[in-house]
């Protein structure tokens, strides 16, 4: 496999391998899979996605991020089920698809607060991002959020607004990296960050996932997972999404999906 293709995140047996699709990034705020795996009962051989360098730099496709992935943990092993959160969970379809084709059998589906990429999805999260930067004066970072808007609303194909509300984080990142008189890696490695989730949000975009969604279970907090109206089934949870995957009772959900499949 490639070294950098997957994290293991709980340790069991590999013919009972369980896959975790997801943009996992040092200091988010939401809960992570590996929160979610200390909740669920020792013994599960658990991997998680990781996202490809050349993200760093380039807007990269579906295909791009599904050759990666499809390459499994190394060692004899069957994958029983792929779990994918929010936007994870547009790739877990494909993922288990292309297992599929691999394995013989396609492997279960869970999705966790299910959510399609949208145009709107790049705004809201260039939004959240770029109201962090508070050093940044607010009349420039008010400047910026005016031309992603703009931008989102006009006739535009996708990987052109993707490309756009990169240029645009570079720009206002850029002045309040300066200010904070941040060396150059340490700047460089957070523009990174961003432009590859935003490469992660353009691949995603190419994808259906509604197909995949119909056979899998959809566990969801109070407000979220949009997809989750796609699922075979759904279990709503009284808990916001960024506490989703380290919520007890979310877990049990989890464990017991997995249980009952003899996992």
């Amino acid at each position: 496999m490639s070294a950098n293709s997957w994290r293991r995140i709980g340790e069991g047996d590999p013919a009972r391998t369980v896959l975790a699709v997801d943009f996992d990034s040092t200091g988010r705020p939401e809960a992570d899979f590996r929160r979610l795996a200390a909740r669920l009962t020792p013994g599960r051989e658990i991997w998680q996605t990781t996202q490809p360098v050349e993200a760093e730099h380039e807007l990269l496709s579906a295909a791009d991020y599904l050759s990666r992935w499809r390459r499994l943990p190394e060692g004899p092993r069957r994958i029983d089920t792929v779990m994918g959160y929010c936007v994870g969970a547009v790739f877990a379809a494909a993922l288990a698809d292309e297992i599929a084709e691999a394995q013989g059998e396609r492997p279960a589906l869970l999705l966790l607060d299910p959510e399609p990429v949208e145009r709107q999805s790049l705004y809201r999260d260039f939004r959240k991002t770029v109201d962090t930067l508070t050093v940044v004066p607010e009349q420039e970072r008010s400047a910026a959020i005016a031309e992603v808007v703009r931008v989102t609303a006009a006739d535009d194909d996708f990987t052109g607004l993707a490309a756009q509300v990169v240029k645009a984080y570079e720009t206002v990142a850029g002045t309040a990296f300066d200010l904070l008189g941040f060396e150059e890696e340490t700047s460089e490695d957070l523009l990174g960050l961003f432009r590859s989730y935003v490469s992660y949000l353009h691949a995603a975009r190419q994808l259906d996932p509604e197909p995949g969604w119909a056979t899998a279970l959809a566990l969801t907090s109070a407000d979220g997972g949009p997809g989750a109206v796609h699922a075979r089934a759904v279990r709503r949870f009284p808990a916001d999404t960024a506490a989703l995957l380290d919520t007890p009772d979310v877990a049990e959900a989890v464990h017991r999906f997995l249980w009952e499949r003899g996992a």
